[in-house]
């Protein structure tokens, strides 16, 4: 006797819509590597996910065949899932801007090499930064936390809900602040040191003219930015780790509104 598989019209919207909300959490993913990834394997990989989802899919859906209204629809689940991705990219995006103020004050704009990401010419800082945070991004099991958040924002969050009408605008604007202030933590004692050294190594030079100390500064100041790099970098696992169950929390609890 043959199977026959039917998907009826309501199986066959929550299933785009879905896929819209996946799509877009996954669009925004910094990883190295991802965005250069072929394209094929990309779709392959959202369309798994959207079917492990299954069991969540959205039950609300437009039966009237009415083409505004799915589209709205499947903006609305775009959002929601650019939401998500976006703020996982607030972490990484942290941590880039302290390397790249690091970069900056060593003199390391000089060198640069090869981004996996952007296929171009990057900060030797910049790049290291990435891959650091992309392998604590699957070390501490964040990638298996997304699907989870995908999984929950599914049951939470419904298109007749109001979880966007200003609290989506505000929830962007507190992790874009707090993007810039975790970036100038884990950057400004690095580049007040390197500045000191800069200051002290140039009145030296002014005093004795003879010395020549500032021939010395480069040389310098990559030895030590290098050094508090590294004492950095102890930090940086569970500020990664607890930062990003924090955004994931605050996400639950925007969606739950």
């Amino acid at each position: 006797m043959p199977i026959r598989v039917h998907f009826g019209t309501q199986a066959i919207y929550g299933f785009l819509l879905t896929l819209t909300r996946v799509a877009g959490a996954l669009t925004l993913l910094p990883l190295p590597g991802f965005q250069n990834t072929p394209q094929s394997a990309r779709i392959i990989l959202i369309i798994g996910i959207a079917f492990c989802l299954f069991p969540l899919w959205p039950a609300t859906v437009p039966m009237s065949g009415d083409a505004g209204a799915l589209a709205l629809a499947a903006v609305s689940e775009t959002a929601a899932g650019l939401l998500i991705g976006l703020s996982v990219a607030f972490i990484f995006e942290a941590f880039q801007l302290g390397a790249q103020a690091i970069s900056f004050q060593t003199g390391f704009g000089f060198a640069s090499t090869f981004d996996p990401s952007s296929q171009a010419d990057s900060g030797v800082f910049q790049v290291f930064t990435q891959l650091a945070c992309g392998l604590m991004f699957f070390g501490f099991g964040i990638h298996s936390e997304l699907v989870r958040m995908l999984a929950r924002s599914m049951v939470l969050f419904h298109l007749e809900g109001d979880a966007f009408k200003g609290h989506s605008l505000m929830f962007i604007l507190q992790q874009g602040t707090s993007m810039f202030i975790t970036s100038l933590k884990l950057a400004l004692p690095v580049v007040a040191l390197l500045f000191v050294v800069d200051q002290a190594l140039a009145g030296i030079s002014r005093l004795q003219a003879q010395l020549q100390l500032l021939n010395l500064a480069f040389p310098a100041k990559i030895a030590l930015s290098i050094f508090f790099f590294a004492a950095l970098l102890t930090r940086w696992p569970s500020l990664y780790d607890r930062w990003a169950h924090e955004v994931l929390g605050k996400l639950i609890q925007l969606f739950a509104q």
